[in-house]
């Protein structure tokens, strides 16, 4: 990716963490204890938003449902905060002047 982009992905919190099966090896790590431990004693119907071509539950953790995406898409999808929007009708967020973005 040039740097331009990763510099402002990286003031967004969209940092480059590695290239190739860094998740599909378990490279990610696993999630922090109490979140696993919020998600399940919440009954929680958690997503994780993939670009990949090795989609399958589970894979980022057993109780996370997984979605295939583009890169682009994966990071609409993080910006907006939820798998739950209509990335063609509805805004990722708001700017400063409340103004919607998408």
């Amino acid at each position: 990716m040039p740097r331009p982009a990763c510099k402002s992905l990286d003031k967004l919190g969209f940092n480059l963490v590695g290239f190739g099966c860094t998740t599909c090896i378990g490279n990610s790590g696993p999630l922090a204890p109490e979140i696993s431990k919020t998600i399940n004693d919440n009954g929680i119907i958690a997503a994780a938003v993939l670009s990949g071509n090795r989609n399958f539950e589970g894979r980022v953790a057993p109780m996370f449902s997984q979605l295939s995406r583009s890169p682009p898409l994966v990071v609409a999808h993080a910006l907006a905060g939820t798998v739950a929007i209509d990335l063609t009708s509805e805004p990722l967020g708001h700017d400063k002047k409340a103004i919607r973005c998408f």
